[in-house]
């Protein structure tokens, strides 16, 4: 339907430039430029003062209709634009001419923008042309192995709305925020996560500001890094309707692995039980809790016929589209841009959908001689349903239904049958979000900008969920259960600034000078019913249960700042910068509040010292020196008073919600009173602050086919806000602290080369390598930080993580990077009795654990650290080949090395199961099968994360130009995302979350998308 009404939308559009090419001749040409004469490929040839126009094609043709004497308008990004008369002509050809000062790119940094060649930060800048053409819900996961420096994480499990996790130069803070900042079109829009709600078709261009230099101007934010998105605005001196869709199939990467063959399930289940001292469930019996598990022989006669594939039944072959359609043009005194885009998503599993629809819109206007005006606005509607049955690793003796048609359970309490739960449970949920911008830039004088702008931005998410009774526990326990909540946000932001640009002979200047208020207001409020006396309305009548519960939320947050930048430059070879932020935030108690960021950097132009320009071998020879201080304020509000906390419990057979701070009356067994969950007050608590230096080095050499990129980072957070956990006496359980330093470190290079350049052939390959070294240097003493000092000197606190019997993996240890694996050392498996032998965790085909003692328990006091979840590095190699026919073939590869993760699927395989430890097959790498064995964190479990991925494999054409007249522009394309992956884990897939433990449900997705581009 939605996509019927797309279409609908364009056809009027498109028969409205049908007529436009009457009464005109086709004149040919080939453009070409200066001073190598070569063909160039995009460059924009329009009818003067109509918007009948076309692009060259790979080998710089065009074909245009133009009348006898009509004049052609011919530029292209780097060149100086020329006016051709057709003068009766049906062949023009044309050179253009290098202009310097537009040669060179413009990078979108914090309040204003700046040449490349003239930049003293470490900046890196990513077309958004070179990653849109896969499907994806947001550009955030398009970024991986873009940018040096810039980490991001795809662990989302498939999720159709997309989730990363996206860090610059490493982690930097405990308990606060790690994600960088987003700023789309010069407004904050808070982390990462937000990348959601902006069409990736409408984004112009992504700039990566890393280091203190170009973040400080962000202040309080700034500390883990920002990026900068900047959206299309419109083409000059063209008027285009364009179209752009997109289709993907999503298929597993690999084999899914579950029990194909129920009778070696069922005897490696039997022996796991006999191993443990207990009778095998696979004997004909039912057990006390109604299970009836057949036996081995009925199940090898048929006897019992069941056999389910569960897969089926969880799994589809997802479907993803994406389109988007909009027009965009300009006038003498104007510029705009409206698109209409659409998303459909579907993951693997069924009922596993995200829908968005969005619009997007801009329109510049020269209200004056010496004033401009800028205006966007945007709107968002998102539907979300979630999969709530993804147990495709049931077991396959178990029919979907019974003869009756009812679910099949293997007993009362049985909740595990993926079919009932995705059928029965209601998870949903719908967003709306919707921005306005306003943005005024008056020329005082010549030379003098000043700016304000106002933006309004505003959020509502709704959801809601149902647990009936029988399919579920929740349901059962309550005789069923649910509930909606809804949530807003509102933020408004107001920008004013002063920029002053000055040229005195060999001396240049500029100076930014202005202040910012942000105001931010969050609410929510939910309502949970539980007792339903009807079932079949679900959640919309919560208000009729037995008992309802409701909660009201509300929230504020006020930033005030105050900005600098002054830059100087002399002789166009050495520049100076000078950056400064002052941010009041209203998180932190008074006397606290405000914080000054302040950052200083130099760069050296050597290839316009006469001395170097004279060898005519550097194009660009650039050293920057950095260093600088940004902010992180990433916690909630109200952190520094004390608050209210809660908690539920059970007297006399009936539920009680208790609020209050620290002790409450009314839980009996203890003492009457009990601790509910609050925060101490603390007014002293400030900002965490983050002290970067950087050295980097640019070099372009032959002409500019060879560009290197070297940046070397040493970076120091310290006043770490943490979380530290108080005992029980002090009636709270934790309070926010400023505590600790945490170091990163590293080197970077991006290298990229245009290997072949000739009349017929283009080929170019980029080269990203990342290094960073993480360290935890401080955390407070034992006493004031609750850290513990270990048998062999180790000072740690908890971290998270909780596996096996464990409550801990993860931990944070002065001198180890921040997420490190602590527990025991495990020394292959045990091959002859230890000890007596009579405890079961000392025979043979245990693990051997360092520690083991006699009695079979373990001595904490060996517990060590046993793994690293930090890479060594990452790595990328992009490589784009193009003819002058119009194919082109991008190939991309992302690599990650040294790095560890925690494997929950060695142990828990199908198919690695048969490979255990017996009597007759002994072996030291997989212990024998026993169902009551308790594992703990341990080295077995920890594998080489590293691995090498083909991220994306692309086969596009782009039509010639002059083979349709009335199309402008068409390039279709078929693309593979995720095809292939070599790693050694025993994890679906490698890349799990940033604290290394894996737990990945199913194989990597690889999507075939295939799309097509066009402007007319």
């Amino acid at each position: 339907m939605i996509k019927n009404k797309l279409f609908m939308l364009l056809i009027p559009l498109l028969l409205c430039g049908t007529g436009l090419f009457a009464q005109n001749a086709a004149v040919r040409g080939i453009v070409t430029g200066s001073p190598d004469g070569k063909p160039i490929a995009g460059a924009s040839v329009v009818v003067k003062g109509s918007v009948r126009g076309t692009t060259t094609d790979a080998s710089g043709a065009y074909t245009v209709a133009a009348g006898t004497g009509d004049v052609l308008v011919i530029s292209f990004l780097g060149y100086k634009p020329q006016e051709v008369p057709v003068a009766g002509r049906t062949a023009v050809d044309v050179e253009l001419q290098e202009d310097a000062e537009l040669v060179e790119e413009v990078i979108v940094i914090g309040y204003g923008t700046m040449k490349k060649s003239d930049l003293t930060g470490s900046v890196a800048s990513v077309k958004a042309s070179d990653v849109t053409q896969v499907s994806a819900g947001s550009i955030d996961k398009l970024l991986q192995g873009r940018v040096a420096g810039l980490t991001v994480i795809d662990n989302s499990n498939d999720s159709p709305e997309g989730s990363v996790t996206m860090r610059v130069r490493g982690i930097s803070s405990i308990n606060g925020s790690n994600s960088p900042l987003v700023v789309v079109d010069g407004v904050p829009m808070g982390d990462a996560g937000n990348l959601t709600s902006v069409n990736p078709n409408i984004i112009e261009s992504v700039e990566v500001l890393k280091d203190a230099s170009a973040t400080a101007i962000y202040g309080s934010r700034g500390a883990n890094g920002v990026i900068m998105i900047t959206t299309k605005n419109g083409q000059k001196d063209h008027r285009n309707v364009w179209f752009s869709g997109k289709v993907g199939v999503g298929v597993f990467s690999d084999r899914l692995d579950y029990w194909r063959d129920p009778v070696q399930m069922a005897r490696l289940e039997n022996e796991a039980y006999e191993n443990g001292g207990a009778e095998g469930p696979y004997t004909g019996k039912i057990w006390s809790d109604g299970t009836y598990y057949p036996s081995i022989a009925e199940i090898e006669s048929g006897a019992w016929p069941f056999r389910t594939k569960w897969a089926d039944h969880v799994f589809r072959t997802s479907v993803t589209q994406d389109y988007s359609v909009g027009i965009e043009g300009s006038g003498e005194k104007n510029r705009y841009y409206v698109s209409l885009g659409y998303y459909d998503g579907e993951g693997m599993q069924y009922k596993d959908d995200f829908e968005k629809y969005t619009v997007d819109m801009s329109y510049d206007h020269q209200v004056a001689r010496n004033i401009n005006l800028k205006t966007k606005a945007g709107f968002v509607r998102g539907f979300r349903t979630y999969n709530n049955g993804t147990s495709y690793g049931r077991n396959p003796l178990w029919p979907v239904y019974n003869g009756d048609g009812s679910y099949f359970k293997s007993q009362p309490k049985d909740y595990g049958n993926p079919v009932m739960v995705n059928n029965e449970i209601k998870n949903e949920s719908d967003n709306m979000s919707g921005y306005a911008l306003v943005k005024a830039d008056w020329t005082i004088i010549p030379g003098l900008i000043m700016s304000v702008s106002g933006n309004a931005r505003a959020e509502q998410r709704r959801s809601a969920y149902f647990n009936p009774p029988l399919y579920t526990l929740a349901g059962d326990n309550y005789n069923g259960e649910g509930g909606n909540s809804e949530s807003t946000y509102v933020n408004l932001t107001g920008d004013a600034y002063l920029t002053y640009n000055k040229t005195i002979g060999d001396h240049t200047f500029s100076a930014m000078l202005g202040g910012s208020y942000e105001n931010s207001v969050s609410r929510g409020s939910s309502i949970t019913g539980r007792g339903f006396s009807n079932a079949a309305l679900k959640d919309e009548v919560v208000s009729g249960a037995d008992k309802v519960i409701t909660s009201t939320s509300r929230s504020q947050e006020i930033l005030a700042s105050g900005f600098t930048r002054l830059n100087y430059t002399f002789k166009n070879r050495y520049l100076v910068t000078f950056t400064a932020r002052a941010d009041g935030a209203s998180k932190f108690a008074k006397g606290h509040r405000w914080g000054f960021f302040p950052s200083g950097a130099i760069s050296w132009k050597l290839e316009e010292e006469p001395w170097i320009k004279s060898l005519g071998f550097f194009d660009q020879l650039k050293l920057r020196a950095s260093y600088g201080v940004s902010g992180n304020q990433g916690i909630s509000p109200y952190q520094t008073f004390e608050r209210f906390g809660f908690d539920y419990y059970w007297s006399g057979g009936k539920e009680y919600t208790v609020y209050g701070i620290g002790y409450q009356d009314g839980r009996e067994g203890l003492g009457n009173r009990f601790v509910t969950y609050a925060g101490m007050a603390n007014h002293e608590l400030t900002w965490e602050k983050t002290a970067q230096m950087d050295i980097g080095l640019d070099l372009s050499i032959f002409r500019g086919r060879l560009n290197v990129t070297l940046d070397y980072y040493i970076k120091k957070t310290t006043d770490l806000l943490r979380k530290q956990y108080l005992p029980p006496s002090t009636g709270f359980d934790t309070v926010w602290v400023n505590d600790g330093e945490i170091r990163n470190k590293g080197f970077e290079v991006a290298v990229t080369g245009r290997i072949v350049s000739t009349k017929d052939w283009n080929f170019s390959a980029t080269g990203i390598f990342s290094l960073n070294r993480n360290k935890v240097v401080s955390i407070g003493t034992a006493e004031n930080s609750g850290a513990t000092v270990d048998a062999n000197g180790i000072c740690y606190t908890q971290y998270g993580g909780s596996v096996y019997n464990d409550a801990f993996l993860n931990v944070l240890a002065i001198g180890y990077p921040v997420n490190s694996f602590y527990g025991y050392m495990v020394n292959g498996i045990i091959q002859t009795p230890q000890g007596d032998g009579s405890s079961p965790n000392t025979r043979p085909g245990e693990l051997n654990y360092v520690g083991l003692n006699a009695d079979g328990t373990l001595d904490p006091n060996e517990r060590v650290i046993i793994g690293n979840p930090n890479p060594k590095f990452t790595s990328s190699l992009s490589l784009s080949l193009s003819h002058r026919c119009g194919l082109d073939l991008s190939v991309m590869m992302y690599a990650v090395y040294g790095n560890d993760i925690f494997s929950y699927r060695k142990l828990e395989s199908p198919a690695l199961k048969a490979g255990r430890w017996t009597a007759e097959n002994p072996n030291n790498e997989r212990p024998s099968l026993r169902y009551n064995r308790q594992y703990h964190a341990s080295s077995w479990s920890v594998e080489d994360g590293s691995f090498l991925r083909i991220s994306n494999i692309t086969l596009g054409y782009t039509l010639p130009a002059g083979k349709l007249n009335w199309i402008r522009n068409l390039r279709v394309y078929v693309s593979a995302s995720n095809p292939f992956t070599f790693s050694k884990v025993s994890e679906y897939d490698p890349e799990v979350g940033e604290n290394g433990i894996g737990n990945v449900a199913y194989p990597k997705v690889c999507v075939i998308t295939a799309g097509a581009e066009f402007k007319f």
